[in-house]
């Protein structure tokens, strides 16, 4: 037996695997941990309608033959991950692809990436695609780029967050993000549980939140109303 795999990683966002040979087998296709929407698998052009959690793998059993194919789908989402001692302190991702900021600045770039995220948890909406260009991005007019694509300009590896305000959807709730004493804000503890399923579910969560940041006395009554409002009004999407 052979299995041969092609692809254009990482411009393509999936692979295909070929089988030379026959038998019966169990095939394990690792799901990365960051594929987290919309991994899938056709076998010969059909879905398998097997499932596996980001992080483990799928397995596709059966009996193998000559010419058979394996279309592996792994859509890239960005999304942000901190540095271990500054949680404030973030690198950006693109599935599993580091992008960095091209930019002279020798001091950190501050960015805000939750007023454009949408309600769903999704940040593509707060970077601008490159046309033509796959994986380049504009961020608040800043160049944004593979790091293994190398360059000559200076660049930034990781960005100071900010997000001071509560913003859903680009609705501004005039209140300020708070934070806890370990770094995490208000906002964090939010988007943590993203993808949200409908607008309900975005409600839902951020009712919960609220109520346990009222709880805790790191929000007042009238602040947790405001926000909650705000919620109600932002568009899902």
């Amino acid at each position: 037996m052979r299995v041969t795999q092609t692809t254009r990683f990482p411009y393509q966002q999936g692979s295909t695997l070929r089988i030379a040979g026959s038998g019966t087998f169990d095939l394990h296709l690792r799901v990365p941990h960051w594929a987290d929407a919309g991994f899938s698998v056709r076998v010969n052009g059909r879905t398998h309608h097997g499932g596996a959690a980001p992080g483990s793998y799928l397995t596709v059993s059966r009996a193998w033959r000559d010419g058979d194919t394996v279309e592996i789908s792994m859509p890239f989402t960005p999304r942000t991950e901190p540095a271990l001692d500054d949680h404030d302190v973030q690198c950006l991702m693109c599935g599993p692809v580091h992008l960095v900021a091209r930019h002279e600045q020798r001091e950190f770039l501050r960015f805000g990436l939750f007023p454009s995220a949408s309600l769903s948890g999704d940040l593509v909406k707060a970077l601008t695609p490159v046309p033509g260009r796959p994986l380049h991005f504009l961020l608040d007019g800043v160049g944004i780029a593979p790091f293994f694509e190398g360059t000559t300009h200076a660049y930034h590896a990781y960005f100071r967050r900010e997000e001071p305000r509560i913003v859903f959807a680009g609705l501004d709730s005039g209140v300020e993000n708070p934070g806890r004493s370990d770094g995490t804000s208000f906002l964090d503890e939010v988007w943590a549980a993203a993808p949200f399923a409908s607008q309900a579910a975005f409600r839902r969560h951020v009712g919960s939140v609220t109520a346990r940041w009222v709880g805790d006395t790191l929000m007042t009554e009238s602040r947790r109303r405001r926000v909650e409002e705000t919620a109600r009004r932002a568009r899902f999407a």
